[in-house]
């Protein structure tokens, strides 16, 4: 006979609750229609959690992680491997973040719910703001910036100016792709066309 292991109780509350959230908004759920999905009783409920409060903390702080390991590091290659970079390899990079963010449902569910409650917690209007802008430029800053020290580049612009031209039409075309998803093949092929603007307008001059 076999026997099918259930998801565990605690993890099934996160991602009902999730699901609800970011469906209904935050306000919108109470502890029984979480219970009701979950298919457990409210007292089974509290037995994992104090209230709703602790969930919600616990899927901003799943969800942090889960950013911060999605997101590319140019820590991880040597200048020696940097040195070699291609408009291909460069793109790579670029892109495998993109589709991570895309298609994490866990992730898009956060993001959902983070536009929503943006303007009611601030904790999660902290998030969205790190994670959809303040995170990405940093990355984007140091992915730049080791290109060009590594390549012993010089460009005729102001160095943030440089990364809010990189990042800020890929943040708003992931952002069209979320509301549209309709809108993802041609907003990959924008980004890849951007990428390329980027990479030959000045780093391959």
């Amino acid at each position: 006979m076999v026997t099918i292991r259930r998801t565990n109780t605690k993890e099934r509350i996160i991602k009902e609750s999730l699901r609800l959230f970011s469906t209904h908004g935050y306000n919108a759920v109470g502890v029984e229609m979480i219970a009701a999905a979950v298919k457990v009783t409210p007292p089974s409920l509290y037995k994992h959690f104090k209230g709703k409060k602790e969930i919600l903390d616990e899927i901003t702080g799943r969800a942090i992680k889960l950013y911060k390991e999605r997101l590319f590091d140019i820590n991880v290659y040597s200048d020696e491997e940097v040195e070699r970079f291609t408009l291909e390899s460069f793109s790579d990079i670029v892109l495998k973040h993109i589709n991570n963010v895309l298609h994490d449902e866990e992730l898009r569910c956060v993001r959902k719910l983070c536009v929503i409650e943006q303007f009611r917690n601030e904790d999660l209007r902290t998030l969205h703001l790190n994670r959809t802008y303040l995170g990405n430029e940093q990355a984007a800053n140091d992915l730049l910036r080791k290109i060009l020290k590594v390549k012993n580049i010089q460009v005729d612009l102001e160095f943030n100016h440089l990364v809010k031209l990189f990042t800020l039409p890929i943040i708003a075309t992931v952002d069209h792709c979320y509301c549209d998803p309709d809108y993802e093949k041609d907003g990959l092929e924008y980004i890849q066309a951007h990428i390329k603007y980027i990479w030959m307008q000045y780093i391959e001059k």
